[in-house]
């Protein structure tokens, strides 16, 4: 035990419990001896799924092109979960159609800009004319696999114009305008009554 003060009690624990012969506290100590194992049968499985899907890219299906939510993020963006019946439109493609060659359709998002709806209707076409579509039972040659996420999205480089700070800028207070803008927002109400009293006050001393 500690001599006084607010000090924390020694409450180690030194006898581990290795074995499950203690049912109460089994499997307090787990070791990972198996880790170089299961990174390999990882890779044997994602091996395995890439040979039954081919010639089908490993990355699933091509996803629209969207900004993230909220005014932090909505300058970057992302993939997001599957192309509009109106981007479809765009590009010809019916949804029962477009998720048989490899494109992931979501019906609920809503194409809230012209411009994120003509860049999505952009890739869907990107895609087409790059894609090779075997029909059934039609013999091909040899084509590659493509191998992670298929039209991957390249974040777009913020571009910021520099220049010298004036001598207006430069004497100019902003801290105080800011101060003087939330005094003015704050003050409003008590400003405006007493300007209406004092408008009565003069109505008053003219009829006297």
């Amino acid at each position: 035990m500690t001599k006084g003060h607010n000090n924390v009690l020694p409450n180690a624990h030194f006898r581990k419990h290795w074995h499950s012969s203690v049912w109460c506290e089994r499997g307090l100590v787990k070791c990972h001896f198996n880790q170089a194992g299961k990174k390999n049968r990882r890779l044997l499985t994602r091996r395995a799924k890439a040979k039954q899907i081919a010639p089908r890219p490993t990355g699933g299906a091509v996803r629209p092109a969207v900004k993230c939510q909220t005014f932090k993020y909505n300058t970057k963006a992302r993939m997001g979960r599957g192309f509009t019946p109106l981007e479809l439109q765009g590009a010809g493609l019916c949804a029962r159609y477009a998720q048989s060659i490899g494109i992931a359709v979501d019906n609920r998002r809503k194409n809230r800009s012209e411009e994120g709806l003509q860049a999505n209707v952009q890739r869907l076409k990107e895609y087409l004319a790059k894609i090779v579509i075997k029909k059934q039972g039609e013999t091909m040659g040899a084509v590659g696999q493509v191998t992670g996420t298929v039209l991957p999205l390249v974040q777009e480089a913020a571009t910021l114009e520099t220049r010298a700070i004036t001598d207006a800028e430069r004497k100019r207070n902003v801290f105080v305008e800011m101060r003087h803008l939330r005094a003015d927002a704050r003050l409003i109400g008590k400003r405006l009554k007493a300007a209406l009293e004092a408008e009565e006050q003069a109505k008053l001393a003219k009829k006297k």
